[in-house]
């Protein structure tokens, strides 16, 4: 009578382990990260949104803003960019990509940031550019952006340049969009800088969203003869630089430059402007664009905040005209 409880025993335990082996393993259940290719989580789409940050999808364009004529009396249109195709126009503009080193580390400007021609950090959308500063460590940096240039592929002198474009908000960011003398070269930033010149058409601060300023920087023998001429401007009608767009232009002539926001000038300079500080005034030669939306750097007052970001500089064009 015991034996068959053994063989009983034996068999139950033989048809246990038979039907075990016969089971289908347990699923493997991946790691949800912002890098797997799903939508998992908080995410809005694919490895965007929610902690994975914007991709694009919830980029805020501006519906409300100046605009500028698309004709000036005495004026034709020489060179644009409407960026209204799919990826930037390689035949219009290049990159400048990394922390500047080792010729111009930071930028020159003790910048925060690396520079990518990654589709997070630079795409277009809705006929606009989208220049997206994000918190992350690439290159040593702890945030990620873009800048964007036209060395050697389009440089001119004198003309009317239009950029209508809306701001960033997150504290820290530091948009530029200026013009370079066309033999200045992050290779030898001594070599033209500021000698050459720098125009800088705007400049924003993320710590203050009703205020740019208008620059143009000039001297010889750097360091020692840096001189800059700035003046600000406030935003109008209680409409933020960051909500909004606005236009950002320049009339730049022989021996004169002009600043104006939405049609409205409120600085300019002249050969008088430089020579009163001992110095030549450099601005009747070529130059080329940059564009660019940097972190942190010698200019801000106020230090990023992580949780800020991602965060974006939305511009809608760029127009060059020149007298006929």
């Amino acid at each position: 009578m015991r034996i068959n409880y053994i063989l009983l025993f034996i068999c139950l335990l033989a048809i246990f382990f038979t039907c075990e082996s016969e089971r289908d393993p347990a699923p493997f259940i991946p790691v949800a990260t912002c890098t797997d290719g799903m939508q998992n989580g908080d995410e809005t789409s694919v490895d965007c949104g929610g902690i994975c940050g914007s991709c694009g999808e919830e980029v805020s364009i501006p519906t409300e803003g100046y605009n500028g004529s698309t004709r000036y009396a005495g004026y034709s249109l020489l060179w644009s960019d409407e960026f209204n195709s799919e990826q930037l126009n390689s035949d219009k503009w290049g990159f400048h990509l990394g922390t500047g080193c080792p010729d111009l580390c930071g930028w020159g400007n003790n910048e925060e940031q690396y520079f990518s021609d990654d589709k997070e950090n630079i795409f277009l959308k809705d006929g606009n550019l989208i220049i997206t500063a994000k918190q992350e460590t690439l290159g040593g940096k702890n945030y990620a952006s873009s800048r964007i240039h036209t060395d050697n592929i389009f440089e001119f002198k004198y003309g009317r340049v239009d950029i209508r474009a809306s701001m960033p908000t997150a504290q820290g960011t530091w948009t530029a969009l200026f013009m370079l003398n066309k033999n200045y070269t992050i290779n030898n930033p001594g070599g033209y800088w500021p000698s050459g010149g720098e125009i800088d058409i705007v400049e924003y601060l993320g710590e203050n969203h009703n205020e740019i300023l208008g620059t143009a920087h000039y001297g010889t023998d750097f360091p020692n003869n840096h001189r800059f001429n700035s003046v600000y401007f406030e935003s109008l009608h209680n409409q933020p630089f960051n909500k909004v767009y606005y236009l950002y232009s320049i009339i730049w002539e022989e021996n004169k430059i002009t600043w104006l926001v939405n049609d409205q000038q409120y600085h300019s300079m002249t050969p008088a402007t430089t020579y009163a500080s001992g110095q030549p005034y450099p601005f009747n030669d070529q130059f080329y664009f940059v564009f660019a939306l940097s972190v942190g750097g010698n200019l801000p007052k106020v230090n990023p905040v992580p949780q800020d970001f991602p965060d974006c500089l939305i511009i809608d064009y760029v127009r060059v005209y020149q007298k006929n």
